[in-house]
């Protein structure tokens, strides 16, 4: 069998961090390989200035990568550590022969985030003990509330009061309609995105597809469709960070997929909900209704749903790497 220089690993290993979840699909990242290490840097072309004015979740999608990258080296026979310092994330590996698979390591590339409702069937307390597990008391971030409880109406309430703020903001609209691809010419064009074929719409022409898709942001609507997926949901996640610090939320982000792996190889289902986490305001009332320690940061909605008809595009390793 021959024998793959670590570089040619490399590529492979970014192949799977790509498939972290991000902002509007705008994948923020780029990597470089140098000797024994990926080096993963913020993409500040793909910032989200809007919606994610601090960055709190470009630097968390980081995480996310980054996480993948770690559970895909362990696969290849690499151990790996990491360091952040001066805005780059140093991901050293050492060639190991005492590696063992990861079991994650399958839902990397099946991992999805479900567009819409869910089947309304409830999550059995196992399958809610299996992710709790993920968390430990020296990282107290990841919080389950049942469908039905204050606290889950609560959120419920702050995505409304969100939704309210946002779809009233042009600003947010204009950066929200930038990031949707509206036929399959224009995904071919950026290879990232909210897709129209991913969020269930049929193909348009782009200026028609703007047209269409703007005279729908508006309050009202936005708040129907949250309703009723909120009203099919069977648990609220709130994951939280100690602080709010480029590392905090990089370390979240490794705490978050391995939450989505999870679900996703549990045969559960996930949206993203972070309304109340993206208006200052809302996240500091939601932390002191819900008795958070730390602060709000990303908001999933769990259940149960049928398996994606399509997923969201990725760039491929040579788009994302730099010199």
């Amino acid at each position: 069998m021959e024998t793959l220089t670590f570089f040619e690993i490399a590529k492979i290993l970014i192949s799977f961090a790509v498939c972290a979840p991000s902002g509007h699909n705008s994948q923020p990242w780029k990597f470089q390989i140098v000797d024994n290490t990926i080096v993963i840097t913020p993409d500040f072309t793909k910032r989200l200035a809007v919606v994610d004015s601090s960055d709190k979740e470009l630097f968390i999608s980081l995480g996310c990568a980054l996480e993948n990258l770690q559970i895909a080296a362990t696969n290849y026979g690499y151990l790996s550590e990491y360091d952040y310092k001066d805005g780059r994330i140093v991901v050293t590996f050492t060639k190991s022969d005492s590696c063992a698979a990861d079991a994650l390591f399958e839902q990397i590339k099946a991992r999805h985030t479900h567009r819409g409702s869910f089947s309304g069937e409830k999550i059995p307390q196992s399958k809610i003990d299996l992710l709790k597990a993920i968390d430990n008391e020296s990282n107290n971030c990841i919080h389950i509330f049942a469908s039905g409880t204050a606290e889950a109406d609560f959120i419920c309430h702050g995505i409304s009061d969100g939704n309210d703020i946002q779809m009233n903001d042009t600003a947010f609209k204009r950066e929200l309609l930038s990031w949707m691809r509206f036929n399959k010419k224009h995904i071919e064009q950026t290879h990232n995105g909210l897709c129209y074929n991913v969020l269930g719409f049929p193909a348009t022409p782009q200026p028609m597809g703007r047209t269409i898709v703007k005279m729908a942001l508006n309050p009202k609507s936005q708040n129907k469709t949250d309703d009723k997926v909120n009203a099919s949901a069977s648990h609220f996640c709130v994951l939280t960070t100690n602080g709010t610090t480029e590392k905090d939320y990089i370390d979240l982000g490794k705490k978050l997929e391995l939450l989505l792996l999870t679900v996703c190889g549990s045969g559960l289902a996930y949206n993203f909900s972070n309304q109340p986490c993206e208006i200052p305001t809302l996240t500091e009332k939601m932390r002191s209704e819900l008795g958070l320690s730390g602060y709000p940061s990303i908001i999933l909605r769990l259940g149960y749903a049928d398996a994606p008809k399509c997923y969201a595009p990725r760039q491929s390793v040579d788009e994302v790497m730099s010199e």
